[in-house]
């Protein structure tokens, strides 16, 4: 099943502490960027790899990024308004969507992903909580603890119909909806399933120092 796949790599890095984009950070001397392009231009069935950028910070791209198939778009104020602008450039009827802040992913991932596109319209890769979940009032005293069985952690390359997400994506700007990740979207605005596929505790995303140490 061929796609095209946007990677949002639009953010500051204010949490990690860097002066500067955490994608171009490097991890055992490569751009954490660099992980997840290279497994996706290495995938005979992707065909377009859209990476959202940063006002100015292009021409950077240019000199890290050196696959085939990449092409640049603008982002917007907010990733939901980054991924908007990525769906502009899709020439393909199934995308995935990516932050380039999550390095670990793999060829396995992107099989299973492909596979589960071929029956649903919509899918993620997802995790169980493994951490006690609280539910907390606005004065930091809990509230709740629900069961930690019936929540999963969501991650991405989550994948879509390309025609459904647009979709989705022109609904929420008219509404001005800000969901928690794109297959929020779907849900708020779709009846179709979203598959659930089994994540990896490994393809967790850069967010902190201490992610990068």
């Amino acid at each position: 099943m061929e796609y095209s796949v946007i990677i949002v790599a639009a953010g500051k890095g204010q949490r990690t502490g860097l002066a500067y984009n955490k994608v171009f950070h490097e991890i055992d001397g490569k751009a954490i960027i660099n992980y997840s392009v290279d497994v996706f231009a290495s995938d005979e069935d992707c065909k377009q790899i859209i990476i959202v950028t940063a006002d100015g910070e292009q021409e950077h791209f240019e000199k890290l990024v050196h696959a085939n198939k990449v092409e640049y778009v603008l982002g917007g104020d907010t990733r939901q308004d980054s991924v908007a602008s990525g769906l502009k450039k899709v020439n393909q009827d199934h995308v995935m969507i990516h932050d380039g802040a999550r390095p670990y992913i793999d060829q396995q991932l992107l099989d299973q992903i492909k596979e589960t596109l071929d029956e649903y319209d919509a899918c993620l890769p997802m995790v169980p909580v493994t951490d006690t979940i609280k539910q907390v009032d606005a004065d930091g005293l809990v509230i709740s603890t629900p069961k930690r069985e019936d929540y999963q952690a969501a991650q991405t390359p989550q994948a879509f119909s390309a025609g459904l997400i647009r979709d989705c994506h022109s609904l929420a700007k008219q509404d001005k909806f800000v969901g928690s990740d794109d297959a929020q979207l779907v849900e708020k605005y779709c009846a179709c399933p979203i598959k659930v596929i089994p994540g990896s505790y490994k393809n967790r995303k850069i967010t902190t120092g201490e992610d990068i140490k």
